[in-house]
C-alpha cells in the first residue's frame, strides 16, 4: 500500500494516465492524492474527472479554483472564459454526475500515514491556509463550505464569485474559502494578494510566500501539501512543506509524489 501525491492535473488526462502507469497505482490498495484543479486548460478535463471518480474511496481530493470555476458554469449556466477547455465536459451526457461528484469534495484533506515506520499527520490544500487556522478550524471550516454547496450550489457558488459580499458574519468562511482556493503571497500581515502569480525572485520585498508565515496548523500536522503555484516548480525550500504543481497544463511537466519514501516521478507535458 502506498499513498501518491498528484499536482494540478488540468485536464491532462494523457501525461496523467502515464503518470499512474509509471508510478504502477493499483486503486485496491494505493490511494492518489489530488491538490485540486483536476480541469480545465489541458483538452481532456472529461476524461480526468470520470477516471478519478471511479477511484472512489481510492482517491482524496480537495477542491481548487479551475475546480470551482467548472462548478460555476454548470450550476449557473455561465459560458466559459475565451481560454476555458471546458466545453466537451459541459456538454457530455454524465456532466450532472460529475459535477455532484466534484460538489461534494473538500477544501482541505488530512490523515495519517505510515512514512518510514513513523505515524505521520499529512494535510492537503490547493492553494494555501491562512496563518491563524488550526487542524481543527481547517477541517471545520471545509466541512461547513462543503455543506453549503452540496445543499445551494447555485446561491454558494454565486457568492463566492462574488467580488464584494454583503453579510459580514458570511465573509470570513467565504474569504476563508477564497485563501485555500487562490493564495499565493501576503503581505506582512498575513493579508493575502491574490494577483501575484509570479515566481519567488520577483516577489516584492513587502510580500511572502503564504507557507512562508509561522502557520498554527504545523502544530498539529507533519507535512502540508499544496498545489496551484506552478511558478514555484514544485519548491518551496521547507522541508516538511511540498509544492506539487509544476505546471503541466503549461507544457511543463506533471509530478507524483509517493508520501512513503518521498520519491517523485515526473511525467513530461504533451501541451504545447
Amino acid at each position: 500500500m502506498a499513498n501518491y501525491i498528484v499536482g494540478d492535473i488540468q485536464g491532462c488526462f494523457d501525461e496523467f494516465y502515464e503518470g499512474l502507469n509509471v508510478i504502477k497505482f493499483n486503486k485496491s490498495k494505493d490511494f492518489l492524492w489530488v491538490t485540486g484543479d483536476l480541469v480545465n486548460r489541458g483538452p481532456k478535463s472529461l476524461e480526468v474527472l470520470k477516471y478519478v471518480r471511479k477511484l472512489k474511496k481510492s482517491a482524496h481530493i480537495v477542491l481548487g479554483n479551475h475546480d470551482l470555476h467548472f462548478l460555476n458554469c454548470y450550476f449557473n449556466n455561465i459560458l466559459p472564459k475565451n481560454n476555458d477547455t471546458l466545453i466537451p465536459l459541459l456538454r457530455d451526457k454524465k456532466v450532472k454526475l460529475l459535477a455532484e461528484f466534484l460538489l461534494k469534495q473538500p477544501l482541505f484533506f488530512s490523515k495519517q500515514v505510515f512514512i518510514k515506520n513513523n505515524l505521520k499527520n499529512v494535510g492537503m490544500v490547493h492553494a494555501g491556509i491562512p496563518e491563524t487556522m488550526s487542524l481543527k478550524e481547517s477541517e471545520i471550516m471545509s466541512r461547513k463550505m462543503t455543506q453549503k454547496l452540496v445543499s445551494n450550489p447555485k446561491k454558494i457558488l454565486k457568492k463566492i464569485f462574488k467580488k464584494f459580499p454583503t453579510s459580514h458574519a458570511e465573509d470570513d468562511i467565504f474569504e476563508k474559502s477564497k485563501f485555500f482556493t487562490t493564495v499565493r503571497s501576503v503581505d506582512a500581515l498575513g493579508k493575502p494578494n491574490y494577483s501575484y502569480k509570479g515566481n519567488l525572485k520577483n516577489l516584492k520585498q513587502s510580500n511572502f510566500p503564504w507557507f512562508k508565515r509561522k502557520m498554527k496548523i504545523m502544530n498539529d500536522i507533519d507535512i502540508l501539501v499544496f498545489g496551484h503555484w506552478a511558478a514555484l516548480e514544485g519548491k518551496t525550500n521547507i522541508s516538511n512543506v511540498y509544492a506539487m504543481d509544476t505546471g503541466c497544463s503549461w507544457g511543463k511537466e506533471l509530478t507524483f509524489l509517493r508520501l512513503e519514501d518521498n520519491k517523485k516521478f515526473k511525467v513530461k507535458s504533451k501541451q504545447k
